[in-house]
């Protein structure tokens, strides 16, 4: 069998771990098998996308390229900052922060960072963290909600979680604020 092709076979067989079904039998295993495990489940996935990529690569391992540490710290002009996509929908605050690192050249500038943003966040009372099942996760304050931040549970891939979602209002208010959001993803302060 060419090694493209075991690859392939390889990533179908993580693929069907990863769902919870028996790659020999084709039948769904039971939640007490020690493979329908969530945390194996994520490894499965894990495993499977790097065959994916290896795949991709018609076999080939490629390394991932490093940052340059010449790369200049974050930085918006006006004319740039102008052009962040504000949009009616709630969204996630990795998705808002992608929308702004999406107007920089990321082979110059270091992007800017969401934990920066989720710092600025909880240093201005607008989440808080708190501690559940040994894992911490940051909800809006009242004041947070009044600017437009909520919550929802929702089932994802890997289970439950929670999104915190940012309003068009909250969106704006966090652009207003973003000279103080940048100077903590610099490193340049970790409070207001």
């Amino acid at each position: 069998m060419p090694e493209l092709e075991k690859l392939e076979y390889a990533k179908d067989w993580m693929d069907r771990l990863a769902e919870g079904v028996d790659p020999t039998s084709g039948e769904i295993m039971s939640e007490d098998k020690v493979l329908n495990n969530v945390d194996l489940s994520r490894c499965f996935f894990y495993v499977s996308d790097v065959l994916r990529q290896v795949i991709e690569n018609n076999g080939e391992i490629v390394k991932q390229v490093r940052r340059k540490t010449n790369q200049q710290p974050f930085m918006l002009p006006d004319d740039l900052r102008n052009q962040i996509e504000i949009t009616e929908m709630p969204t996630m605050i990795t998705h808002f922060t992608g929308r702004i690192n999406g107007l920089i050249d990321e082979s110059v500038m270091r992007k800017l960072k969401v934990t920066a943003m989720t710092t600025w966040l909880v240093n201005d009372g607008l989440l808080y963290e708190e501690t559940v099942n040994d894992k911490k996760r940051k909800k809006p304050t009242e004041a947070g909600e009044k600017i437009g931040i909520s919550s929802e549970e929702r089932e994802g891939r890997y289970g439950g979680y929670l999104a915190v979602l940012y309003s068009e209002s909250a969106q704006r208010y966090i652009i207003n604020n973003l000279e103080q959001i940048i100077s903590i993803s610099n490193g340049e302060s970790t409070k207001q």
